[in-house]
């Protein structure tokens, strides 16, 4: 299954919902690196979270409930967890985006969004090799299960080149 098309009003749960979340995330060792959703990836290359909501089981995206806990808990359908880095399985917040270069996931509009995809050739058929988000959807999930493969059990900078590579992908750290 696919993500969501339209945002959902997310509010993150309690202590324990928020450590199950922190327990599926590998940090890179430098400031610059992405930190790895490494629990369920979707078809499209997106990580899934599964959270209980009024007694019903809900999947929201990692880099969104990420968003949510750095924003103080909340975060409204009309804010959009954008991935800078274009790797969508990183759930790194970047809030102060003047003291941290590379950004990663960084709050924005659906209409950034889109205007991030066109500057980089994300949308509308047009793909420019390499990218994670190209040339296909099976691809992209392929790069974001090697990826997670390759830190699940703490960061490798050589596993994590190596997974980034086979695909000849250029690197993200």
């Amino acid at each position: 299954m696919g993500g969501e098309s339209v945002p959902k009003p997310l509010a993150v749960g309690d202590n324990d919902e928020q450590a199950r979340f922190r327990s599926y995330v590998v940090h890179g060792p430098r400031r610059s690196s992405c930190a790895i959703w490494i629990g369920a990836i979707a078809d499209d290359g997106y990580g899934r979270f599964w959270v209980s909501r009024g007694g019903q089981p809900r999947v929201v995206r990692p880099h969104r409930y990420a968003l949510a806990i750095a924003l103080g808990g909340s975060i409204d359908e009309s804010v959009n967890a954008l991935h800078m880095c274009d790797n969508p399985i990183c759930v790194r917040v970047t809030l102060d985006e003047a003291q941290q270069q590379p950004l990663h996931v960084v709050d924005g509009n659906q209409s950034q969004n889109l205007r991030d995809m066109a500057a980089k050739g994300r949308g509308g058929g047009r793909r420019q090799p390499g990218l994670w988000y190209g040339p296909d959807r099976a691809a992209r999930a392929a790069r974001s299960r090697r990826l997670r493969a390759a830190v699940r059990t703490g960061w490798d900078d050589a596993a994590v080149q190596a997974a980034l590579l086979e695909s000849g992908t250029p690197t993200l750290f």
